[in-house]
């Protein structure tokens, strides 16, 4: 009997430990737009991960700084860029989408995870061939 529970126990643990697991990850480089006022301005955001701590740089008009305050909970993200003001966004497989506050002007930005383009075998349009003489 005591062999039967314990099977069930474990069995069960298996079968939910998928669904307590976190599969998406911020991790990688993001690339997308910041709106503001309705104009675009690209973006490009580097997030890593390193023993539960995060840390990220931002690059906006070519100019990198790292974030500060940069906190990952679930498929939650937040993190503040002097100047540029707080970002909280939501993430899911390749997609990020949020908003910018509490730098004067409001607004919204959207990135997509650049890693996922890699296994795109269209992303090489021009294959190198060879020809013998």
């Amino acid at each position: 009997m005591r062999s039967s529970f314990s099977f069930l126990v474990l069995a069960l643990a298996t079968l939910s430990a998928p669904a307590f697991a976190q599969n998406d990850v911020p991790a990688g480089l993001w690339d997308g737009t910041l709106v503001r006022n309705g104009a675009q301005t690209p973006i490009v955001l580097r997030l890593s991960e390193q023993s539960d701590v995060w840390s990220g740089r931002l690059q906006i008009d070519g100019a990198s700084s790292p974030l500060d305050g940069l906190r990952v909970a679930d498929d939650n993200i937040h993190f503040e860029l002097p100047g540029q003001g707080a970002f909280d966004g939501t993430f899911s497989g390749t997609r990020m989408t949020g908003s910018v506050s509490g730098s004067g002007t409001a607004g919204s930005f959207m990135l997509t995870l650049e890693e996922s383009r890699n296994d795109d075998p269209a992303g090489y349009l021009d294959p190198i061939g060879s020809e013998g003489p």
